[in-house]
This record gives C-alpha cells, structure tokens and sequence, in this order.
C-alpha cells in the first residue's frame, strides 16, 4: 500500500517545521558540546573528581538510548505531538534544576533524565519527515535536517567557554532551559499533529517489539541502519576525544578549544550543503556508497597523522572526516527510514538507539585509550567507518548477487 501523508504543509509551514525540528534536535550536542569546557569546573564545584564529573557524558549517552527505546513505541501509539511535548519539559525541567544542585551522584541522575527528555526531538523529527515526505524528498528534508542540527555542534563549545568566563558554570545549564522553554512554546504553535489515530497501535509495547523484531530481521532496514550508526560514531569519537587532544596534547586554553571545535565542526554543515546539491542528481543510496571510501581514506589519513605532533597536519584530515559523517548521515538515516515506512516510531527508536549505543561504545572506548595522543580518537573514526564501508558493500553485493534457481 502506498504511503499517503496525511497532512501536507504548504511551503513556508514545511520550512518552520523543519526549522523548529532542528531546534529540537540540538537538545543533545548543545546537552553535550557546551559543558565540555567546564567539566573541570563542575568537578570542583560538586566537590568530586573529573573522573566522576565525566560520567555525565557517558550516562548521558546512555539515556539517549533508553529514551528512545520509550519514545519510539510512545509516538507510533499516541501521535507525535503529545510525547514530544512531554520530552522537551523533561529536558527543560532538568536543565533547571541541574545548576541547584551540589552532589555528583544528583548531577549524573538529572543528566540521564535530561537526555531522555532531550530524545524526544531527534525521534519525533525523524518520524515527522518520515510521515510528510517520500523518496529523494525525504533525504532532502534530512539533509536539511542534519545541516541546522550543526549549528549545535559549531556554537557550543564556543559559547560554554564563553558562558563560563563571564557567568559561571551554571549559567551554561541556564542557556539550555532558555533553548528548550523556546524549542517548548514553538512546537506547541507550529508543529502539526502528523500521525492520523486510525494509523496508531494500540499495545505501545508489544507492538514495537514485535516491529523491531521484523525490522532488524530486514537486511534493507539492518543494514543501513548500522551504517548510521557507524558512521556517526565518528563524531563521538571527535567529541570525546578532542579535550584531551587539543588542550592536553596541544596546550590550547578553552577558548582556543572552543574555536578549533567550532571550525572543525562546520564541515559538518559544509558537506550538508554538497550532499543537499548532489541529491538533485543521485540517490541517497549511489551517494552512500561513493562516500564511504573517501571517509575511511580521510580517517586513515588522520591515523597517519596522530604520530606527526603538528597541529594543522592533525586538524586538516580530521576536518574532512568530520565533513564526510555531514555527507553520509541523513543518506544512511534516510535510507533506515524509508525501510521503515510501516513503523516509523519505532524505526527511529531504533535508529537512535544504535547511534547512541555506537557513541557510548566509542566514547568509552577513546576515553579508554587516553588523552596523551591524538591516535585513540583517530581510530575511533577510522574503524567504524571501515565496519561501515564493509557493511555495506556487503549488503549491496548481497541484494545484486543473482538467487538460486
């Protein structure tokens, strides 16, 4: 059966819609990227160690995936609108309270639910696309998508510095209740309800378990969306390590920090641009596949790197592969959703559920390798992104091969 939008927004309510789904869904690189120049500080204010202090990030990541396991099954049962209001108060109410308190153990607890709330963004504004457009239109919107979601990451280091100069640690949390009480009021007026009742499932639970089951039972759904996930490792691996790595290695302050992330992370938005302008001409799918080799080429570049001790050689290599995840991201989640079609809720649950395993894997995983050297966050980007590549070759060598007779 054919998919039927069931409401079409005229020009200017798509371009608002979109607007405003891009806001929501800077909740968690703004919930991220802004804090991490002042997590020493936090560390001393909570009386605690940076150790501890750090914890946040990954319980944060940790949350992202459990709120979106909830979520997904919540917006394919009781509409987009309503869990998404609910999710952006959670976040709001969280980052109110998070400048109050005093005790780690509170500080990691409001962190988690604040990423939980903070979810509700990414898989209502996956699901929304999803339910109003088709085909190259999707990817396009996706794209579009995925280019304003970088203003989060380009701004916030940037700006937690400056926050945290002039205002203190907690004014960083204060900017983050002002973005989600705007994000709050803006939703409720122009985000429309795009899930008719005749299309939701009763039994929220049940039902995802069992269209997640057949999902990822789908090599066209399984495949791409681990490709998603891969590929969007990389810029976890990017987030964790770069503290260590510029103002460890490199001695650089937190402004200077803030900087060099900002520039590096507007690729991310550069090559959003160019993915935009190739979609006129190729699919979302022959766009993928191009781009994955040239992402694992740049990574292995920025391995190459990691040994030299020059900045510019470092950032050069690791500003392309930061492009490329720009390039690749909403092909790959495009792709995941159109698979999806029946079950979008779900559909990207799950998606955001395997990125967001995927950054505590590499997070951790970087952490643990150290900040003495540029090389762990260089191969946090350079192995997924050949798991990726090799995933999907497979997977399309797989659907060309001829079946048995």
């Amino acid at each position: 059966m054919p998919h039927i939008p069931p409401y079409q927004p005229t020009r200017r309510h798509a371009a608002a819609i979109t607007a405003i789904l891009a806001l929501l869904s800077i909740f968690p690189p703004l919930a991220t990227d802004m804090y991490l120049p002042a997590i020493g500080t936090i560390a001393n204010a909570l009386h605690t160690s940076h150790a501890a202090t750090e914890l946040s990030l990954s319980l944060f990541f940790l949350g992202l995936c459990v709120g979106q396991v909830i979520m997904g099954p919540m917006i394919d049962s009781f509409g987009r609108k309503a869990p998404l209001m609910a999710g952006t108060a959670l976040y709001a109410l969280c980052s109110a309270l998070l400048p109050l308190v005093r005790d780690v153990v509170l500080f990691d607890a409001l962190r988690f639910f604040q990423a939980i709330g903070a979810c509700a963004g990414m898989v209502v504004g996956r699901a929304v696309v999803n339910d109003l457009y088709d085909g190259q239109r999707a990817a396009k919107a996706m794209t579009v998508l995925v280019m304003l979601m970088t203003v989060g990451p380009i701004i916030s280091p940037t700006l937690g510095s400056l926050l945290l100069q002039g205002f203190g640690w907690q004014s960083i949390f204060v900017v983050m209740l002002a973005v989600g009480i705007v994000a709050l009021v803006l939703s409720a007026a122009v985000i429309p309800e795009t899930l008719p009742p005749a299309a939701r499932l009763r039994n929220p639970m049940r039902s995802a378990a069992r269209t997640a089951g057949g999902l990822l039972r789908r090599r066209d759904y399984a495949v791409p969306v681990l490709v998603a996930g891969l590929v969007q490792g990389g810029m976890f691996a990017f987030i964790t390590g770069s503290s260590g790595v510029f103002q460890g290695e490199f001695g650089l302050d937190s402004l200077a920090y803030g900087l060099t992330f900002a520039v590096i992370a507007a690729a991310l938005f550069l090559f959003g641009q160019l993915n935009h302008r190739l979609l006129d001409h190729f699919t979302a799918a022959r766009i993928l596949g191009a781009g994955l080799p040239l992402y694992v080429l740049a990574g292995a570049l920025l391995a190459l790197a990691s040994g030299t001790g020059s900045l510019w050689l470092l950032v050069v290599p690791l500003w392309l592969s930061i492009g490329m995840v720009g390039l690749l991201s909403a092909n790959a989640m495009a792709i995941t959703m159109a698979a999806a079609r029946e079950g979008a809720g779900t559909g990207s649950a799950l998606l955001g559920t395997v990125q967001f395993g995927m950054a505590f894997t590499v997070s951790a995983c970087v952490a643990l390798g150290g900040s003495d050297s540029a090389l762990p966050m260089s191969l946090g980007i350079l192995i997924p992104a050949l798991l990726a590549w090799a995933l999907w070759s497979g997977g399309r060598r797989r659907q060309a091969a001829p079946s048995a007779p």
